[in-house]
């Protein structure tokens, strides 16, 4: 795919695959969502989760993939750059950008158990920023 369909690609799946190296040497892989701002994606997790201190470390992949058959098959892999965001503008905006795209998807407070609400309203979020240096990409549609 050319960089112009990659991105166009990415932002027509609400998923990707986020891996990092832990200390040990194995991979930690994990799906998460995203936004998109310029040719930069950003996730979001709780801040204790592993992903986020991992990300802090500065380097990352990213995986995306689509179809069913062979001759459907479609992604991506990209290799770069990760760090937390700080910058109080920006996790507004992408906060915006993240109540927008996944407002479907996200839990209702009023379906689910009171106690795990109460829970998830003490979470502090962590934003991670993912700037691709290499991508690879397939599209088996255009064989």
């Amino acid at each position: 795919m050319s960089r112009k369909e990659v991105w166009r690609f990415l932002e027509s799946q609400r998923r990707v695959y986020l891996g990092f190296t832990l200390e040990n040497g194995y991979p930690h892989v994990t799906p998460i969502w995203f936004v998109i701002m310029g040719e930069k994606i950003y996730m979001r997790a709780q801040d204790y989760k592993v992903k986020v201190g991992l990300a802090a470390k500065g380097k990352a992949c990213v995986v995306i993939d689509d179809g069913d058959k062979y001759r459907e098959l479609r992604g991506a892999v990209m290799w770069g750059r990760s760090r937390l965001i700080s910058e109080k503008r920006l996790i507004t905006k992408l906060t915006e950008l993240f109540d927008v795209r996944y407002s479907e998807r996200q839990w209702k407070a009023d379906e689910m158990p009171e106690d795990w609400v109460k829970e998830r309203s003490k979470e502090k979020r962590a934003f991670i920023e993912f700037v691709p240096e290499k991508v690879d990409s397939w599209d088996n549609r255009k064989v």
